[in-house]
């Protein structure tokens, strides 16, 4: 069998703003493993709740788990149902890695720790969809224990791996941005741990931490520089790997705000042309991404993932996906009889001949 193009070969998924509990967590993991995908990213925590119990901050999943998008139910995992998903994902060749967003996305977490907020005082909880408006702060008296103690925590559920966010900061003034983040950063590698982070920390990560990336718009000399010095790269393109975008306008599930995709746009593109002028060897993989503001249920999961996750297995493990479509076509239609015969909620795309 040929070696996959790319080491990693990941799947995000965001169970903050609508948590999904361990028994949806092992459908994605069977998901990933026929797909031969060998990382599973987990947004534990977000403006909209907290979802991972860490031993002396009771009151993170206390006080920040029950909520989520438009007052949905939440949830968060013990530490017991965080092994028994990590001992699922060992079985199947998947990596579990945590993430504790910060220094933005971090209402829930101000929401829960007074001591997280400069004044002492904290803000409601939050329910919607928009982003930016929440920050940590270098002056709050528990932010440096915090991270501290948090990326420590993590690091080690992520046996010696944590990403730390470091996206959409919008409400943190840029000095401390650079201090928080770097204090994240230190914190992990003093845990003997191999940081991730989002496009927006690429300055601050050192040689053998990884960038995420995902947004054009932002930009990507950061990534160019610190690929430089060693960092590596993983490309999770917002209008390529994002499959909580539509299928089509009219689709009731998903956002819009990097386009439409559909199951060709998921697998005709070369992750080699996202970054002009970047080193092919500094890539080490790919990662698609879930995120869950508009998906609610087991079925949403899988609606949004099938087919395109079947595509994004083609570009991770090939390479590239262009000018695979005709192959790929019949290979995806045998596949989907395999996710109607285990009652799976998908989407038919156009342009496939469906068997069912």
């Amino acid at each position: 069998m040929t070696e996959p193009a790319y080491q990693w070969r990941g799947l995000g998924l965001d169970v903050t703003r609508h948590f999904f509990g361990v028994d949806d967590v092992k459908l994605v993991i069977d998901l990933m493993a026929e797909q031969q995908l060998n990382v599973l990213h987990l947004h534990l925590s977000d403006d909209q709740g907290w979802r991972i119990e860490i031993p002396g901050w009771p009151e993170l999943a206390g006080r920040s788990s029950g909520t989520a998008v438009d007052g949905d139910p939440g949830g968060y995992y013990t530490l017991a149902d965080w092994a028994e998903i990590s001992s699922y994902a060992d079985r199947h060749g998947i990596a579990v890695i945590p993430e504790s967003d910060l220094p933005g996305h971090t209402n829930a977490a101000l929401h829960a720790v007074p001591g997280l907020n400069p004044d002492g005082r904290t803000p409601d909880p939050y329910t919607g969809i928009e982003v930016g408006f929440s920050t940590l702060s270098t002056a709050a008296a528990l932010t440096e224990r915090y991270i501290e103690q948090i990326v420590t925590q993590l690091a080690a559920l992520g046996r010696g791996w944590v990403h730390i966010g470091g996206d959409e900061s919008k409400a943190t003034p840029h000095d401390q941005y650079r201090i928080l983040v770097q204090q994240a950063v230190d914190a992990a590698h003093r845990a003997g741990a191999r940081v991730m982070a989002w496009q927006e920390a690429a300055d601050l990560l050192a040689a053998g931490d990884v960038v995420q990336v995902w947004d054009k718009a932002i930009g990507y000399q950061g990534v160019l520089d610190a690929a430089a010095r060693g960092v590596r790269v993983v490309l999770s393109p917002g209008d390529h790997a994002y499959l909580d975008m539509k299928y089509d306008p009219d689709c009731r599930l998903g956002l819009s705000w990097a386009g439409t995709i559909e199951l060709r746009d998921a697998l005709e593109w070369d992750p080699r042309q996202i970054i002009p002028g970047l080193d092919p060897a500094a890539v080490i993989g790919v990662e698609a991404f879930l995120w869950t503001e508009t998906l609610r249920t087991r079925d949403d999961l899988s609606y949004m993932l099938l087919p395109r996750l079947a595509a994004f297995g083609e570009v991770a493990r090939d390479g590239s996906g262009v000018g695979r479509w005709q192959e790929f076509a019949p290979q995806v239609a045998d596949q989907a009889r395999g996710w109607t015969e285990r009652g799976l909620r998908w989407h038919r795309s156009p342009g496939v001949d469906w068997l069912d």
